[in-house]
């Protein structure tokens, strides 16, 4: 058997014509003879592409031949024609979902979207097959380099509002899928930001979605900057939007409190119960640090209710996770505080950071002029 096509200053269509033949030899159901058009002789040969797939044949070969159409239906006809033929090869290969071949899969397909215009039309649809085939197998990291990089290559092209929310709705139900929980609530801002206060149902639901998503990540701790977003403002006066504001500046006993009377939203929301108090109890203490430098065992205690012999465990766990730094003493039963990361910024904190960094600059002018002084002392 002939190995797979290889290409040497042969035109498009004498390159439609290997790639037809090689699929033959391998037993597709193809006609030998080509059509004369090239773009109806390239959808024939997609069409049969994944033959190649369910022979004996090498990865290497493989990957090889599925390379070689890449080559050909780039800047092939009209950008319609490039867009039909880069869709319908894509569709192809990503509905393929025998796991030995998703690796060559994916690399065909992160090729082909390398090479293609930027501004085809096809690109984004390539785009969404390739987060289907990354998140089956677990590669969407390869892909997804943050939601900067995406705005960058994609989503600052011209696209619809709607192909773009549900690009990244797609993209967010898929790092979730594969753990990762914080950029899928990166992305699930991103979306957000896409919405309007006029864009209705689906601008709730998907804030639904996120609050959710944040409450639950074990990893998210600062909320704060939902309130702002639009969705978010349009579910004022609604018991959720009452949840998302005490996870931003609440407590435990904020918590248990709306619990009582909420349950069920609890449950419709998929969060647990005892994962949500854990984790308000880390933020009734990132709360407390803000306003003390020093904090007894007894205060934490009591605000976090817990034991005695929980608080070091306790605080343990909150120092490992950096929100707040600070050395215990045990004799004295107190913990001295040194940083913490603040749950809101607001405006009186804005000004105290600002008088800091005048304060910094001012004493590093009075460094620089001493350090003036001791050079043309040593000079004279």
């Amino acid at each position: 058997m002939a190995g797979p096509p290889t290409f040497i200053e042969l035109s498009r269509e004498e390159q439609a014509l290997e790639l037809r033949s090689y699929l033959c030899s391998i037993g597709a159901s193809l006609q030998e003879n080509a059509p004369d058009n090239i773009e109806e002789d390239m959808l024939e040969i997609i069409s049969k592409c994944n033959a190649c797939l369910e022979t004996d044949l090498l990865d290497i070969d493989i990957e090889s031949f599925l390379c070689s159409i890449v080559s050909v239906i780039i800047g092939i006809g009209t950008v319609d024609v490039e867009s039909k033929l880069v869709t319908e090869f894509s569709q192809k290969l990503s509905k393929y979902e025998e796991d030995r071949f998703s690796n060559i899969i994916l690399k065909t397909l992160w090729l082909l979207f390398g090479t293609v215009d930027p501004k085809l039309p096809a690109r984004f649809q390539l785009y969404s097959d390739i987060i289907d085939v990354a998140k089956r197998n677990k590669q969407l990291l390869l892909v997804y380099k943050g939601i900067d990089s995406l705005n960058k290559s994609l989503l600052s092209i011209n696209h619809t509002k709607k192909q773009k929310q549900s690009l990244l709705r797609q993209l967010h139900s898929a790092l979730i899928e594969n753990g990762h929980s914080e950029l899928a609530a990166e992305v699930m801002v991103e979306l957000l930001r896409n919405y309007t206060a006029d864009d209705g149902k689906q601008a709730k639901d998907d804030a639904k979605r996120c609050i959710a998503s944040a409450i639950a990540d074990p990893t998210t701790f600062l909320f704060e900057p939902l309130l702002s977003l639009a969705p978010v403002i349009s579910l004022q006066s609604t018991p959720l939007h009452e949840l998302l504001v005490i996870f931003v500046s609440g407590n435990l006993a904020n918590y248990l409190d709306f619990y009582k009377g909420h349950k069920d939203l609890i449950k419709s929301l998929g969060l647990d119960h005892n994962a949500n108090i854990h984790k308000m109890k880390l933020l009734t203490v990132m709360s407390l640090a803000e306003d003390s430098s020093i904090l007894s065992f007894e205060t934490i205690q009591q605000q976090v209710q817990i034991n005695a012999e929980q608080v070091e465990p306790f605080l343990l766990e909150l120092f490992g996770t950096k929100l707040v730094r600070g050395r215990m003493d045990q004799a004295a039963k107190k913990v001295n505080i040194s940083s913490t990361m603040y749950r809101t910024f607001s405006k009186q904190r804005w000004q105290m950071l600002r008088e800091s960094f005048f304060n910094w600059r001012s004493c590093l002018s009075i460094i620089e002029e001493g350090m003036k002084t001791v050079v043309s002392n040593s000079q004279a």
